[in-house]
């Protein structure tokens, strides 16, 4: 225990920790780079100027612990300007991930960021500052720390509500905030001698930004998911488009799975579109597509096959698909003010998915 404590805290404690900082916050600012030249969003370029400027603080942390500083005192200053000056550039990336920003917004975090580098101004230690005792040395420290939780306070309360992944937000906060109250306590209580506030302080941070990560890392699944999905669905109707329908097909006839299709075309689409305008057609058909979709919820799917021609793959054997179809047909006209052609059939053995389909659209022209 008494092996992992000193691990944990004194100038072992900083080196691990800032290491292990430095870590994450390389694989965030590689994500974060990606992702803004890929989409070129504000919260990107907010949250890699706050990376680099927090990769800067962790490796001055290491420099200070190992004695490569010229001038130590100035040192740990500026650690703690770019502590402040990083915590509000992640918490301005972080609003940018989930609102638009107005000028407003950008009013607001300016004026955090003055605040701090007037108070930067203030306290900055002078060449006699090198003379005093550390403990009035760390006087210079007092307006930045104090600055900090402040802040911690602030973004907990009245940024969390925008933020989309609220929960997770504010347990990062949490363990920030309970990392720099604890440098707090130990700093000017301790004077840096309790083990138990150094592993506070050394530790959470990184739980702190590893959560952070965890919120990019969503971020580039959310991106992705959304492509996939882009890329299998019509834009319009929100159907499946006609290359991921006939796919599926494919795939339960080549397994030879009992499955029918139904094949529907909106009559006289041209004539409404011609008399009546394009949108009006789009909405008609968003109408029936959207019946289609309902109708298909846990038998199937819904596909738009082309123009006017929307399909439906059943896949469920307990469903009379004649009696679906015509229910779709009945729906249509009633709840929409079109009516559509209607056509189906199953699977039977021997037969492809490209002639299933096939043979449902002949079937709907009769």
């Amino acid at each position: 225990m008494n092996k992992m404590t000193g691990f944990l805290s004194g100038a072992d404690g900083v080196l691990h920790s800032s290491v292990s900082i430095i870590t994450i916050l390389v694989l965030m600012l590689i994500v974060s780079v990606r992702l803004y030249r890929s989409r070129r969003k504000k919260a990107y370029l907010s949250f890699t100027l706050s990376l680099v400027i927090l990769i800067a603080q962790y490796a001055l942390s290491i420099a200070l612990e190992l004695g490569a500083a010229s001038d130590p005192l100035r040192g740990r200053y500026l650690h703690h300007v770019l502590q402040v000056m990083g915590f509000l550039l992640v918490q301005l990336g972080m609003y940018q991930l989930y609102n638009r920003s107005r000028r407003k917004d950008y009013a607001v975090f300016s004026a955090f960021l003055i605040a701090a580098a007037a108070l930067a101004a203030v306290f900055a230690p002078s060449d006699h500052a090198r003379t005093l005792r550390l403990q009035e040395q760390m006087l210079h420290f007092v307006g930045l720390d104090v600055y900090l939780l402040l802040l911690i306070l602030l973004s907990f309360y009245f940024l969390t509500p925008h933020i989309g992944q609220t929960v997770k937000f504010r347990v990062s906060l949490a363990f920030y905030f309970l990392a720099h109250l604890s440098h707090v306590i130990n700093c000017y209580i301790y004077h840096g001698a309790n083990t138990l506030y150094a592993v506070g302080e050394h530790v959470l941070p990184i739980i702190y930004f590893a959560i952070l990560f965890l919120f990019l890392f969503d971020r580039v699944v959310e991106i992705l998911q959304a492509v996939y999905h882009s890329s299998i669905t019509d834009g319009l109707t929100g159907l499946y488009n006609r290359s991921f329908f006939l796919r599926r097909v494919n795939q339960y006839a080549v397994r030879k799975i009992k499955i029918g299709v139904i094949f529907a075309d909106i009559d006289n689409f041209k004539k409404l579109n011609d008399t009546q305008g394009h949108s009006t057609g789009d909405e008609k058909l968003k109408q029936v597509a959207a019946i289609l979709k309902e109708e298909a919820e846990d038998i199937g799917i819904a596909g738009r096959y082309g123009g006017e021609e929307l399909v439906m793959l059943v896949t469920d054997p307990r469903i009379k698909i004649r009696n679906l179809a015509e229910k779709i047909r009945q729906r249509v006209e009633a709840e929409t003010g079109v009516t559509v052609s209607v056509g189906w059939s199953a699977l039977r053995s021997g037969m492809s998915g490209e002639t299933l389909i096939k043979q449902a659209d002949e079937a709907m022209y009769v």
